[in-house]
């Protein structure tokens, strides 16, 4: 039996959600990503092309050495808003429909969706408009992507810094949208909504000048960028050795539906280690628990020094530079952390909720 060394009893691993292959507009394969993803260390990738299922019809998901390939689908609405990725459904889901359709369907099918890019603005090209999510009365989703590295560099876009933002992509990354992380706070309240941090990559090919090629943030890059860690019940290695993929998905989904992740700005630092959890006695809540308890107290351990940012409702209650922090609270509410270094957001946890 493999013992986690986290506090918290659970296995940690790695990996990039909200990706793009050539099934739909990326400009790889799926086998060529993920070998890029095994070169670099991830543990598993989340695919969703536009509006298809065929690459998990045709076989490609699986364990590709020591990555697991999920795949699922990126659905959109008749004016191309309202994206959703949808995951653990085998129907694809019909063109055409309404937010709140799309979304039923899915949950219909035993899915999970997250609602994707919620807050995205572009004002840099006509080609390229924004697809922000306006329907929230829809019911039924299962997760918000609170960061979204594509809509981040798109966003900042202007003529004055276009070639820069080419030649040094991951120095555009610096925070979430701060509506969507209070939209976010206001939704855990009343239940559990996961927040997921979505890498977007495409890794277009374009030419300029007439002769100069460009890869637009190539894949390898992007997997320097956002990345999801994932805290399971068992070992990721002793998963890989039974090499059995239906039990690596159980085990990913497992971690995501509970909110038992965390988001990290691999460009100011690798997350790994991180821990947050609330403690009643010998008991221990992970990330992702929704609480019955009145009075608990908060661990923070970073793996390297940050500001770090202790929150309760979208207000910040503590904050102190270093590497772990302590506090103890009795206030029902939605309680998270953010982790800052070098003057840009690196860990973004998920919360730990004390009910009323």
């Amino acid at each position: 039996m493999v013992k986690s060394s986290r506090t918290d009893g659970l296995f940690e691993i790695s990996g990039a959600v909200h990706l793009h292959s050539s099934c739909s507009d990326g400009s790889k394969s799926i086998p060529e990503i993920t070998e890029t993803a095994n070169e670099k260390g991830l543990d598993f990738l989340l695919f969703s092309d536009h509006n298809t299922l065929k690459p998990k019809k045709d076989g490609l998901e699986g364990i590709y050495k020591k990555v697991a390939v999920v795949i699922g689908c990126e659905l959109n609405d008749p004016d191309d808003k309202n994206h959703y990725l949808a995951f653990q459904i085998e129907d694809e889901i019909p063109l055409g429909l309404r937010a709140e359709e799309y979304v039923r369907k899915v949950k219909d099918q035993g899915g999970f969706g997250i609602i994707a890019h919620p807050a995205e603005k572009r004002s840099y090209s006509e080609k390229y408009p924004p697809y922000p999510w306006t329907d929230w009365h829809v019911q039924g989703f299962d997760g918000i992507e609170i960061w979204n590295q594509l809509s981040e560099w798109m966003e900042g876009m202007s003529r004055l810094n276009f070639i820069y933002r080419l030649m040094h992509p991951l120095r555009s990354i610096h925070f979430p949208v701060k509506s969507i992380l209070e939209k976010w706070d206001r939704l855990n309240i009343e239940k559990r909504i996961v927040g997921t941090g979505g890498i977007d990559v495409h890794a277009y090919k374009k030419r300029f000048l007439g002769f100069i090629n460009l890869e637009i943030y190539p894949y390898k890059v992007q997997f320097k960028s956002i990345r999801t860690h994932l805290l399971l019940d068992e070992s990721w290695q002793e998963i890989l050795k039974k090499n059995d993929f239906s039990l690596a998905e159980r085990a990913i989904f497992s971690a995501i539906k509970n909110a038992r992740l965390f988001i990290v700005n691999y460009s100011v630092g690798d997350g790994t280690g991180f821990e947050f959890y609330a403690q009643k006695g010998s008991r221990i809540f992970p990330m992702g628990a929704r609480i019955n308890e009145h009075e608990v107290e908060f661990h923070v351990v970073c793996p390297l020094k940050g500001k770090i940012r202790f929150i309760h409702n979208s207000v910040v209650k503590e904050q102190k530079r270093g590497q772990d922090l302590q506090i103890k609270c009795n206030e029902p509410g939605v309680y998270r952390v953010e982790i800052y270094r070098k003057g840009r957001g690196w860990i973004y946890s998920n919360p730990i909720v004390l009910m009323k």
